[in-house]
């Protein structure tokens, strides 16, 4: 606080700033939340949720096209085509496998006066969790 020669007082008390968690590129204090570069002023901040996002079915495609191939070349009666059974084969075998190996991605999505947004994705269910809890947190700090 700052005071003139007259004696009034001038500029505003500021908040003590605590942080409730810094991990990586993710750090969220009680006054503003800050992943990579984009800062988030808590004070915009009216809720939070995880929401969780279902495989990615773009491996499906390569299914499709090996299963194509696979056809295309046992119709085929002449021969020519035979090499797209091993292409279609190792299509499916790419694609099943992709699928298998797909995993669920987990969002923070964040809900202000201008709408929701989802701000920060990734594979890591507790990483995730533990930045919506800090996040809750920070907003019980607020009031």
């Amino acid at each position: 606080m700052t005071q003139t020669l007259d004696g009034n007082r001038i500029g505003k008390t500021t908040e003590m700033e605590t942080t409730i968690l810094q991990q990586g590129l993710v750090k969220i204090t009680s006054l503003r939340m800050v992943i990579g570069t984009t800062t988030y002023p808590m004070s915009d901040i009216t809720s939070v949720n995880l929401t969780k996002r279902a495989k990615s079915r773009k491996p499906f495609w390569f299914v499709i096209a090996g299963s194509f191939l696979i056809a295309w070349s046992l119709i085929d009666q002449t021969g020519q085509f035979f090499e797209f059974f091993n292409i279609g084969m190792a299509l499916v075998i790419v694609g099943m496998a992709l699928i298998m190996a797909a995993k669920p991605t987990y969002a923070v999505q964040i809900g202000s006066a201008g709408g929701n947004r989802s701000i920060l994705r990734s594979a890591d269910l507790t990483f995730i969790q533990r930045i919506v809890d800090a996040i809750h947190r920070a907003i019980a700090c607020r009031g």
